[in-house]
């Protein structure tokens, strides 16, 4: 008969067959842990990217009134350049988005007062210069190719400034125009396209017993060329004076801009 510790020792050397079976077909037989072999992995792609833009604005014929109440005529802006760059993310394959900063060097604002008193009609001649700075969105049609088209959107605020100005006058006394400054809505739509110039390739970083481990270089380099329409609110002048103030400060309303813009964009990690 057979007792019960001879009955337990067998039950142990079967479960401890078993152990060593399952280890066994692990590792194979003979083998070790440091045999075992996985997949190589693959760094996340870039989140993050900086920016740097310049670009060519063709301004709108603005409304200029004066007093409050009178309309001047023949109102132009100057065509400016500008200058900016901003920082961003990337929240998806297709959606973007960056905070932006851009000055707009000056343009010279001309508009004349026709049909009023003797003493305030005539020519004003005076610099606008301003400051923005835009939150953008941006959906992006073929990120991974070489040429991907987006469109965007964008809004926040600007720092309009005008610089000292000329007030001519039918008497034939000559004014001066003194500076302004206000603070204003902005907002902005853009289109364009953007052309990869260097990075997305694949790169060794490291080693393991089965070969290089890839990781994605990350750090891509593009070109951005497109075209932004740009509203900047408006912005009022100090007043006219001679030796004292002769009217209120002139003000240009609803001033908006066509930009045509190049820059380029460096994905950080």
């Amino acid at each position: 008969m057979i007792s019960r510790k001879a009955l337990f020792l067998g039950c142990a050397l079967i479960a401890g067959g078993s152990t060593v079976a399952t280890a066994a077909d692990l590792y194979g037989n003979g083998g070790s842990i440091k045999d075992f072999s996985y997949a190589a992995p693959v760094a996340t792609g870039p989140s993050w990217y900086a920016r740097i833009d310049g670009g060519y604005a063709i301004h709108d014929d603005p409304e200029m009134t004066e007093i409050g109440i009178y309309d001047l005529v023949d109102e132009t802006i100057d065509d400016t350049w500008t200058l900016g760059g901003g920082i961003g993310r990337y929240f998806t394959p297709t959606i973007r988005g960056d905070i932006t900063y851009d000055h707009r060097f000056e343009a010279d604002a001309s508009g004349t007062l026709l049909d009023h008193y003797a003493d305030l009609n005539g020519p004003r001649t005076f610099g606008i210069e301003s400051d923005v700075v835009l939150f953008n969105l941006y959906y992006d049609f073929n990120r991974e190719g070489r040429i991907n088209p987006y469109v965007g959107a964008g809004l926040g605020f600007t720092f309009n400034k005008t610089t000292t100005g000329i007030a001519g006058s039918d008497c034939g006394c000559t004014g001066v125009i003194e500076e302004g400054e206000n603070t204003d809505v902005a907002g902005a739509l853009m289109a364009g396209f953007t052309a990869k110039l260097r990075g997305g390739e694949t790169v060794s970083g490291g080693s393991s017993k089965d070969g290089p481990i890839a990781v994605s270089a990350g750090r891509n380099l593009y070109l951005d060329v497109g075209y932004r329409f740009l509203y900047l609110g408006e912005v009022a002048t100090g007043p006219i004076v001679t030796t004292v103030p002769i009217a209120e400060d002139p003000t240009v309303e609803s001033i908006t801009a066509h930009e045509f813009r190049v820059g380029l964009r460096y994905d950080l990690r």
